[in-house]
């Protein structure tokens, strides 16, 4: 059964949704659908390990993506 996931665009970006999804690849389909004012990952076969825990560690990486990238352009500004 797949999940839906949003992750609001003024918290997140949508290439870091991107990102994420293709480091876990390898663990699950992951579809992206932007929407409005979020990005939707649509988690479905997980192959290899626990659904609950891929999901989980997707998250993550969503988040760790789109801090690193903030900062990255942060850093690009201020020089």
């Amino acid at each position: 059964m797949a999940k839906q996931i949003s992750f609001a665009r003024s918290l997140y970006l949508q290439e870091a949704v991107e990102a994420a999804a293709t480091a876990y690849s390898e663990h699950a389909k992951i579809e992206i659908l932007p929407q409005g004012d979020a990005v939707v990952a649509v988690i479905g076969e997980v192959t290899g390990a626990d659904a609950d825990l891929v999901t989980n560690a997707f998250c993550n990486h969503v988040l760790y993506e789109t801090i690193a990238r903030k900062r990255e352009a942060e850093s690009q500004g201020s020089e």
